[in-house]
């Protein structure tokens, strides 16, 4: 069997099996667990892969958690994870961490392992965890400057994201226009040819007949108040990454 490194969706899956195809599995042997990374381009976290596209292999394993050498699949086509032997000092691996590199895992005598990762992928891995439809949400609806959201995104997702913030601006816009004209008719007329309604009575009788999510919405422009958290809360988005 085969098992791949870190949280899986469908789509993961899906293409996982398809890579998997590139290499001879007729000569993986059947009592040992596969443990790969999978790597393509549309599955990018923090490190860009370029074009490259594959399963790389961790480690094999057997039912009782004996683990084997990985080293002999290379010949047999697969792609091994590289080693570095012989390093002890944990600074001056953590020194040898490019800025395109995630970092190293390091196996210990006993089995054991542990994440060593690079300084600039931990900034820029916090930065796209933080980088989720809410979160865009929540910088637009807070007033913030979203562009200090995007400033270290990688290059290949700011126009996706910045894609995203107009959407929702645009959604903002919708309810805003539609409520604005509902409004304007009710209290001015369609050619602005009536005196304003003063009687806050009539004119909740008037919200009542409107669409039911327009209601607070009319009646802070009715009192002259701030409206724009309800507008942002109507248009919270599911949860999802960037």
């Amino acid at each position: 069997m085969f098992a791949t490194r870190g949280s899986f969706g469908a789509d993961q899956e899906i293409k996982a099996k398809e890579l998997l195809k590139k290499y001879n599995t007729d000569i993986m042997f059947r009592h040992l667990t596969f443990c790969f990374e999978v790597l393509y381009k549309n599955n990018r976290i923090v490190v860009d892969y370029g074009d490259y596209e594959g399963l790389v292999l961790l480690g094999t394993f057997d039912k009782n958690g004996k683990e084997y050498d990985v080293e002999m699949w290379r010949e047999y086509g697969f792609d091994v994870v590289k080693k570095y032997d012989g390093i002890k000092d944990f600074k001056e691996l953590k020194q040898m961490v490019k800025n395109d590199q995630e970092g190293f895992v390091v196996k210990f005598s006993n089995g054991d392992r542990i994440k060593v990762k690079g300084v600039e992928y931990l900034r820029l891995h916090k930065i796209m965890t933080n980088v989720t439809t809410t979160g865009v949400w929540e910088y637009l609806k807070n007033g913030e400057d979203v562009m200090e959201l995007l400033k270290d995104v990688p290059d290949e997702f700011y126009t996706k994201i910045k894609n995203y913030v107009k959407e929702l601006r645009y959604f903002y816009f919708q309810i805003s226009e539609d409520a604005g004209k509902k409004f304007d008719g009710m209290m001015y007329g369609k050619y602005n040819d009536k005196e304003p309604i003063e009687d806050r009575k009539e004119f909740a009788e008037w919200v009542s007949s409107q669409p039911k999510y327009m209601s607070g919405i009319l009646f802070r422009m009715f009192d002259k108040k701030d409206y724009s958290e309800i507008i942002w809360n109507l248009i919270r988005p599911e949860f999802k990454k960037l």
